[in-house]
């Protein structure tokens, strides 16, 4: 195996915690100082007979899209065989068909959240149980078992008929205490879509869901994300027009990405206007 220097091997770390990954969320990181020397580096393994990193460029209509880097199967064995990785633990695509330019920003915003999460667990000595994106999927379209076909792994059932899939399903540990958290990255201005969208997971809430999915018998917390402040503040304002919905105030925290930015732990809006911690009080239905 070519030797690879330290750097490198972070790298192929990283890529196998986060699937995938642009030059500037390393370089935010701290792997390289400057993007250039991360290219450099990079490349060096892309270049490889059996490449153990592959990078998907795209083609946006409008402007420039950084590329995603991510682990090819040579990279996932090299992982597994030389760091001792267990492959369960390891994120890799299968494909690439359905990485498009549409659902670029959302996707990078996604794991821009994924990237403060485990910097403000590290900081807390905590622990991450599992961490699952809408994109992450298990199973196999070629068995004859329908129940063994690709589904997402965020999937979460409400009846017979109707499920949804949040952007982020994610479980840690903060001093020895279990936190089950629900992740939505909203981008662009449609305010309602975003409503529809919380309104179905006060539903999760209230017939247990995702305590159910998940076999805990805790409530979990919602995440919420936005692109703009005017589309934060208006859902909030409407989730508290409506009837019965201040019961589940305290299970919605609220940010910017802006606001993500600047600050994780606390400065979070709960629905009755209050700011919050990230970490929850008490929470009951």
């Amino acid at each position: 195996m070519f030797h690879l220097k330290e750097n490198q091997i972070t790298a192929i770390k990283w890529l196998a915690q986060y699937k995938y990954l642009t030059s500037s969320q390393f370089v935010k990181m701290g792997l390289y100082k400057k993007r250039g020397y991360l290219t450099n580096s990079l490349k060096v393994l892309i270049d490889m007979k059996k490449a153990l990193i592959a990078k998907h460029d795209f083609n946006p209509i409008n402007g420039k899209l950084e590329s995603f880097y991510y682990l090819t199967k040579y990279g996932v064995k090299f992982i597994i065989d030389e760091l001792d990785y267990p492959e369960s633990k390891i994120k890799a695509p299968h494909g690439l068909a359905h990485l498009s330019s549409k659902d670029y920003h959302h996707r990078k915003s996604t794991i821009d959240f994924h990237i403060f999460l485990n910097k403000w667990l590290e900081s807390k000595s905590g622990n991450m149980s599992f961490f699952n994106y809408y994109f992450d999927k298990s199973g196999n379209n070629r068995s004859n078992d329908n129940n063994g076909h690709v589904t997402a792994l965020n999937k979460v059932i409400l009846n017979k008929s109707n499920s949804f899939i949040p952007d982020v399903n994610t479980m840690f540990s903060v001093d020895n205490k279990k936190y089950l958290y629900l992740f939505e990255q909203h981008n662009g201005k449609d305010s309602k879509r975003l409503f529809d969208q919380l309104y179905v997971h006060i539903m999760a809430i209230s017939i247990e869901a995702v305590a159910k999915k998940y076999n805990i018998k805790e409530f979990h917390k919602v995440i919420v994300v936005c692109e703009y402040e005017s589309v934060k503040n208006s859902v909030i304002h409407r989730l508290q027009k409506g009837a019965g919905i201040e019961h589940y105030y305290n299970f919605f925290i609220f940010k910017t990405n802006e606001e993500l930015q600047e600050e994780f732990s606390n400065h979070w809006t709960l629905i009755s206007g209050e700011t919050s911690s990230f970490l929850p009080k008490s929470t009951t239905a």
